[in-house]
């Protein structure tokens, strides 16, 4: 799975200013979802400005002109999403030199018969979904199924039809969460892929302790290590939506209504009270002070991930991927 998602400014103008101050929030809120699950850049057509201010939403209204009614008014969580947004690249033009060299000349896509669709050809080139706005038919609808027409060794046409993601709104993109997870812990072959990654992968969370050098030495099973990825997706899960229901404050039970698909648990009163076992389970964490790692995922074969969900930063730090902390 591709990292970055295709800008559908096809989907432009929104009718009025009014219906374009309703539709940008949303699509800010569709962008930062899919940034956090791993959807690091957007790619933009050229015809559009990358830093997004001059984009004509109506006639004569710019993106400029929403941005300065929000700066200027008091809802803090529209100024957070704004920012928020604006932390995820931007790239022009749709395609690079490489994609040249490598004949996207070559590779026409058509839409109902339409060939002049550049963010359809540039989804379909890079594999990537697409995200725009609800203004009209057809880019309220998802899939977008497109022609390809490419040309092969022998100089023959060869056609194909593909359907493309096209996410015009917050509750098109959860529809297709989970399958575009599936596709992208698939992906991730080995600990040191998750530590590499983490930005792009688990943006929320932070290794310590001995869980970064667990990772990049793996050598247990893919069965652990796939374990590991849906127990980090779910956490990080979490963290995104910490503050919201029904995520308002950290508990074991929130886990398991997000998808955790094992057993999680704290430690016994014998173990915390060992100070032996105790201090197996404590890690430095990045600020310099120690905490108990007690928290932990129970995986097969007596693995477990430990870690610790830090109420006032809103991240969870995950200190320990190893095989079972002694009990006595």
């Amino acid at each position: 799975m591709t990292s970055c998602m295709v800008f559908n400014h096809h989907s432009l103008p929104f009718d009025s200013g009014g219906k374009a101050d309703e539709a940008l929030p949303d699509f800010l809120k569709l962008c930062i979802q899919a940034h956090n699950i791993g959807f690091s850049t957007i790619l933009v057509d050229e015809s559009v400005d990358k830093d997004w201010f001059r984009l004509e939403l109506c006639r004569r209204y710019f993106w400029q002109d929403w941005h300065n009614k929000i700066q200027a008014g008091e809802d803090k969580s529209y100024k957070d999403r704004i920012r928020a947004f604006r932390s995820i690249a931007t790239r022009q033009p749709f395609f690079s030199m490489e994609d040249i060299e490598n004949n996207v000349d070559l590779f026409e896509v058509s839409f109902d018969g339409d060939s002049s669709f550049a963010a359809l050809r540039a989804a379909a080139w890079h594999d990537a979904p697409l995200a725009g706005f609800p203004t009209r038919r057809p880019w309220i609808e998802s899939p977008l199924t497109v022609k390809i027409e490419t040309l092969d060794q022998a100089g023959e046409i060869i056609s194909l039809h593909l359907d493309l993601f096209n996410f015009f709104s917050p509750e098109s993109f959860e529809l297709n969460r989970d399958s575009l997870l599936e596709k992208r812990n698939a992906l991730i072959r080995s600990g040191k892929a998750i530590l590499d990654g983490k930005e792009r992968f688990f943006p929320h969370l932070t290794f310590c302790g001995k869980a970064p050098q667990q990772l990049n030495n793996w050598s247990a099973s893919q069965t652990i290590l796939d374990q590991v990825k849906e127990s980090l997706t779910v956490l990080n899960r979490f963290c995104d939506l910490w503050g919201d229901e029904p995520c308002q404050s950290y508990s074991h039970g929130v886990l398991r209504k997000l998808g955790l698909n094992h057993k999680v648990s704290g430690e016994s009163d014998r173990v915390l009270t060992n100070p032996r076992l105790k201090r197996e389970r404590e890690f430095w964490l990045p600020q310099g002070r120690k905490e108990v790692f007690e928290n932990h995922v129970k995986l097969n074969n007596g693995f477990r991930l430990h870690f610790f969900p830090d109420h006032q930063s809103k991240k969870i730090y995950v200190g320990y991927i190893g095989t079972h902390l002694r009990l006595k």
